[in-house]
């Protein structure tokens, strides 16, 4: 075989094998345990509108470049947050903030609640209202603020 031919064939294989690693890099991306993740979002329903809490208080800020959300936790108290809702039909099962602390979900992550398949990710949409869902209730995040 021609020596440029062989160049060839094996950086087309490198390539193949790069992109390969991507598209299932992207599938990881749900989370640590993916099919937990996406049963979650399947069997997940909306709770319907949320309250405003003094209890709670917590910020929503957006990076939409980076595809990403950070839920600030503003009071002395731990969030016992379940899920975190993203423009009422997009959900993410996360675990309790602590005070102070905060949460970082990657849109790819945030799933199309029911029978859907869609990531957040595949949306040419903002984020528009952001909901965090505890054992006694549904509560309003403020903002979002984009970064």
């Amino acid at each position: 075989m021609p020596r440029n031919l062989v160049t060839r064939t094996v950086a087309s294989a490198f390539a193949l094998t790069l992109f390969a690693g991507c598209a299932a890099q992207d599938v990881g991306q749900v989370g640590d345990r993916p099919r937990e993740a996406i049963t979650f979002a399947a069997r997940a329903k909306y709770p319907g509108a949320a309250q405003e809490s003094d209890r709670y208080k917590s910020v929503a800020v957006v990076d939409p470049g980076r595809k990403v959300l950070d839920v600030y936790n503003l009071s002395a108290q731990t969030i016992p947050a379940t899920a975190l809702w993203v423009n009422g039909g997009f959900v993410r099962q996360i675990s309790p903030i602590a005070p102070k602390g905060h949460a970082t979900v990657r849109y790819v992550e945030l799933l199309e609640a029911g029978p859907g398949t869609r990531s957040f990710s595949q949306l040419d949409t903002p984020v528009q209202k952001v909901e965090i869902q505890t054992n006694d209730g549904n509560y309003a995040v403020q903002g979002p603020v984009n970064r």
